[in-house]
């Protein structure tokens, strides 16, 4: 593969630029709805994949270890989730909803999908064909990430 061009390099400025977009279109229909939007989205990654360890939430979000410990140790307080003994591994656990948890998850749901249906009626193609693409650079970009020495702390510092 050749030198990218700068049509091909913007692909990461609009996947970025994009992630905000959602993440205000999100908000904006999460407060319509009287839903707290503090971290609705990592509750959603949570939902999404309970019973989940921290460390299988960090590989998926992206977030390093130390800021998903801070994000389950707010939700344990607000009792949003709960830790369960990981029955794999007893030093470690996973996380579950509470039925609290559950509750709030449920009452923001509906305007997950309203941010949804209005981002729909402006797409040009169905939305799984976009589902297909974006699983597939979200791969990539995991992959990119990947590459790094592990043992490098500059991405946990730059996200704090």
């Amino acid at each position: 593969m050749g030198e990218p061009d700068r049509e091909d390099v913007a692909l990461l400025q609009e996947l970025y630029s994009t992630g905000l977009l959602v993440g205000l279109l999100v908000d904006e229909e999460l407060e319509k709805a009287g839903v707290s939007q503090h971290l609705f989205s990592f509750l959603g990654w949570v939902t999404a994949l309970q019973p989940v360890t921290p460390g299988a939430l960090s590989a998926e979000t992206g977030l390093p270890p130390t800021t998903v410990r801070d994000y389950v140790r707010r939700l344990v307080e607000r009792g949003d989730v709960r830790k369960v003994a990981n029955p794999a591994d007893g030093r470690s656990y996973h996380l579950v909803l509470t039925p609290k948890g559950q509750r709030v998850a449920t009452r923001g749901w509906p305007a997950v999908v309203e941010a949804f249906k209005r981002v729909a009626r402006h797409l040009e193609r169905p939305a799984a064909e976009h589902v297909v693409a974006m699983r597939e650079l979200r791969s990539a970009v995991k992959g990119a990430i990947a590459e790094s020495d592990p043992r490098n702390t500059r991405h946990e510092r730059a996200t704090r």
